[in-house]
């Protein structure tokens, strides 16, 4: 099941289908879709699946969470999904878990995409016991790699993307130790 998560300026609560307007707006946000989306202006309806496929998925401890920042409200989300075979850019992401963000730019260098990374990298190690999770990023997207280089991920390779060259990452994830 999944459950809210704290992180130091806020927290992460699961994604529900009221929150669709605010994850609408946010996708198709110019600096947000640029790669997330592929520059691709994201129907209501695309927003309206993912929210449902995040339902789906709320069993396994899956899907989509809301980053709300200290000053309340949508700051962006963040997910853990299994890799989709049309998102399977490379046999070493088939079967995969891949984590998902996308803060809006009014939020950018507050440091919460690094505290949402981190708390659903905890997540998938301690509570869903996953041994790695994979990651696939447009190569000009410098944000993101310094985000999946700051979580640990290390570079496994690269394919072609939709609109760009892809860099996959991978991170292994150690098991949780009571210290």
């Amino acid at each position: 099941m999944k459950t809210t998560l704290t992180i130091p300026s806020g927290q992460l609560r699961p994604a529900l289908p009221e929150d669709c307007d605010g994850i609408v707006s946010l996708l198709r946000d110019k600096e947000v879709r640029r790669f997330l989306c592929d520059d691709r202006i994201v129907a209501r309806a695309e927003v309206e699946d993912m929210l449902a496929e995040s339902a789906r998925l709320d069993a396994d401890g899956q899907g989509l969470w809301v980053i709300e920042g200290e000053r309340n409200g949508l700051a962006g989300i963040v997910g853990l999904a299994p890799v989709s075979a049309e998102a399977s850019v490379s046999p070493d992401m088939a079967g995969g878990i891949e984590p998902t963000i996308a803060l809006a730019p009014t939020v950018h260098g507050r440091g919460l995409a690094s505290e949402a990374m981190t708390a659903i990298i905890a997540h998938a190690r301690s509570t869903l016991g996953l041994s790695h999770l994979v990651a696939a990023v447009d190569e000009p997207n410098a944000q993101s790699h310094r985000l999946m280089e700051r979580s640990g991920f290390q570079v496994m390779g690269t394919a072609p993307g939709p609109a760009h060259a892809l860099v996959l990452y991978e991170l292994l994830l150690q098991p949780a130790t009571d210290a």
